[in-house]
C-alpha cells in the first residue's frame, strides 16, 4: 500500500474507488466501507481518503486524542486491500472550499473517483454544506456509483471512535476489541527505564507514550507482546510507577519466559482485559508479590479463555 500525505499535488494514475473517514481506530464501521469498496471495485483500485490535522483541530482549535497513531493506522490499514492511503491536508483554504468544487476538484479530477464509499452522517464543503443526497446528485450527473453505508451496530450499540475513546479511558477493554474487531495494541520502540523491574525479578520491556493519544486508564492489563514476529502472554503497566515516585507515564510490559536484550528493538503490545489500578505500594518487596499476583491472574485468564500455553507462537 502506498501511503501519501502532507501534499496537496497528488497524481493518481488509476480510476479508484474512493472510500472517505477518519478511520481513527479503523473499527468495524470502518472496515465495513472498505469491504463495500473491495466487493464493487471490479478492475478499480482502492483508495481509502482521510484528513490530516483532523478538521476539529483547524476550525475549533480542538486537538481530540487520537485512538491510532498513523503509523499504526496505515499497517492496519493496509490488511483491508486498499492500495493508497491519503492523508490530505486539511487547511482553512480547504475548509472554504465549496461542496461542488471539492467532489469535482478533487475526487474526480485529483483521484480519478468512478465509485465513493462513505457512511451515512458524510458531510462536506464550507459550513458541512452538503451531506449524501447531495453527494448522490453529483455522483448521478457525472456517472458515478455511491454507497452509502448505514451507521455499524453490534449488540444494539453504534459503532463509533468516540464511543471506543470513552471505553478505552474505562479500561474496558473487552468492548473496545469488540468495537474494533481485532485486538487493541500499542506498538514502540522498547527504551531503557529506571530498571527497578530486574532488580526485583521482573524484567520489563518499556515503551513510551505519545503526545495526543489516548490510552487505556492507568493500570495493569492482561496482555500479549508480539517482538521478533513471536507472542509472549505479559502483563502490561500503564501509569506513572508510583512506589518509585515516578514521574513520566510509559508502558511497560513484563514479558513472561523472556529474557532478551530489546532496547531499541520495536514490539506490539496487544491488550485484552483490565486486571487492577495502578497503586502506591509501601516497598518493592509488596510490588514484587503484587506483580506475582497479577502474573497468576494473567495466566488464569489466558488459560480460560483461550485455553493456551506461555509461549503462543
Amino acid at each position: 500500500m502506498k501511503y501519501i500525505s502532507h501534499t496537496k499535488k497528488i497524481i493518481i494514475q488509476k480510476n479508484s474507488v474512493v472510500v472517505i473517514g477518519n478511520f481513527d481506530g479503523v473499527h468495524l464501521g470502518h472496515q465495513k466501507l472498505f469491504e463495500t469498496a473491495n466487493k464493487n471495485r471490479g478492475n478499480l483500485q482502492v483508495l481509502a481518503l482521510s484528513f490530516y490535522p483532523h478538521p476539529t483541530w483547524v476550525l475549533n482549535n480542538e486537538q481530540k486524542a487520537i485512538i491510532t497513531p498513523t503509523k499504526d493506522k496505515i499497517k492496519i490499514i493496509e490488511n483491508f486491500r486498499v492500495d493508497i492511503f491519503i492523508d490530505y491536508p486539511f487547511t482553512l483554504e480547504l475548509a472554504n472550499m465549496n461542496a461542488y468544487e471539492f467532489f469535482t476538484r478533487i475526487l474526480i479530477q485529483d483521484l480519478k473517483a468512478k465509485i465513493i464509499v462513505v457512511g451515512e452522517d458524510y458531510r462536506f464543503g464550507k459550513n458541512r454544506q452538503a451531506g449524501t443526497n447531495e453527494l448522490r446528485i453529483m455522483c448521478q450527473q457525472h456517472s458515478i456509483k455511491l454507497y452509502v453505508i448505514e451507521k455499524f451496530e453490534l449488540d444494539n450499540e453504534t459503532i463509533s471512535s468516540t464511543k471506543i475513546r470513552q471505553y478505552l479511558i474505562e479500561g474496558n477493554l473487552e468492548k473496545v476489541n469488540n468495537l474494533l474487531g481485532y485486538t487493541y495494541q500499542i506498538t514502540g520502540e522498547v527504551i531503557k527505564g529506571q530498571q527497578i523491574g530486574r532488580t526485583i525479578g521482573f524484567k520489563t520491556a518499556n515503551i513510551s507514550t505519545k503526545p495526543g493519544v489516548i490510552y487505556p486508564k492507568n493500570g495493569v492489563y492482561a496482555t500479549k507482546v508480539k517482538v521478533y514476529n513471536k507472542e509472549f502472554l505479559a502483563i502490561t503497566n500503564i501509569g506513572y510507577n508510583p512506589t518509585v515516585d515516578g514521574k513520566v507515564k510509559v508502558i511497560e510490559s513484563n514479558i513472561f519466559n523472556f529474557n532478551q536484550d530489546i532496547y531499541n528493538q520495536e514490539i506490539e503490545v496487544n491488550f485484552f482485559t483490565f486486571i487492577r489500578s495502578e497503586k502506591k505500594f509501601s516497598s518493592l518487596n509488596e510490588l514484587k508479590i503484587q506483580i506475582t499476583i497479577d502474573k497468576e491472574k494473567t495466566i488464569s485468564y489466558f488459560t480460560t479463555f483461550f485455553g493456551c500455553d506461555i509461549l503462543i507462537k
